[in-house]
């Protein structure tokens, strides 16, 4: 028995329901149907596409993790290819000792908590702080640079100018 990994998108045609219904009816109830034992299965929900798959722009994410003999896969990728409700699927090996995958769902919720955190850390005290910083850099950058003369600049404009007239 080999460990492997499915991703598989479903057609945004369904509702959210219909489609975790396809999930296991299509996916999961084949894999036990072959002889093989599901470790994991975490339904993502609707995500969007990077590109148009089949004039579809967003479809239902599902991942799972299973263990599977290699002559079943083989017909069970026949029998995927079959599907309908399925716009794409890809079945991957999974090392035997590798760890379970987290749920989305936790991943998302830990992600988001992260996101508070540094905006409860970015008070507006240290935002003006840090303005005023930059305030006072900018001015000493511009006092520490000398600004060139106005007889200078002139000078160089008239060099440009006979120049140019002296091509014509």
């Amino acid at each position: 028995m080999q460990k492997y990994e499915i991703m598989a998108i479903v057609k945004n045609s369904l509702d959210e329901i219909t489609a975790k219904k396809v999930c296991q009816t299509q996916i999961l109830d084949k894999i036990k149907k072959l002889g093989g034992n599901i470790s994991f299965e975490d339904f993502w929900g609707e995500r969007g596409f990077a590109y148009k798959i089949n004039k579809q722009t967003w479809g239902y994410y599902f991942l799972a993790q299973f263990e599977l003999d290699g002559a079943n896969l083989s017909e069970m990728k026949q029998e995927l290819n079959l599907e309908k409700e399925l716009v794409r699927f890809l079945i991957s090996k999974v090392e035997k000792n590798a760890a379970t995958p987290r749920k989305y769902s936790e991943i998302k919720a830990e992600y988001e908590a992260q996101e508070k955190k540094k905006q409860v850390e970015n008070t507006p005290k240290e935002e003006k702080k840090s303005t005023r910083r930059e305030k006072l850099t900018t001015i000493k950058e511009k006092e520490s640079s000398p600004s060139p003369k106005k007889d200078d600049v002139d000078k160089k404009l008239d060099d440009i100018i006979s120049q140019s007239s002296e091509g014509i």
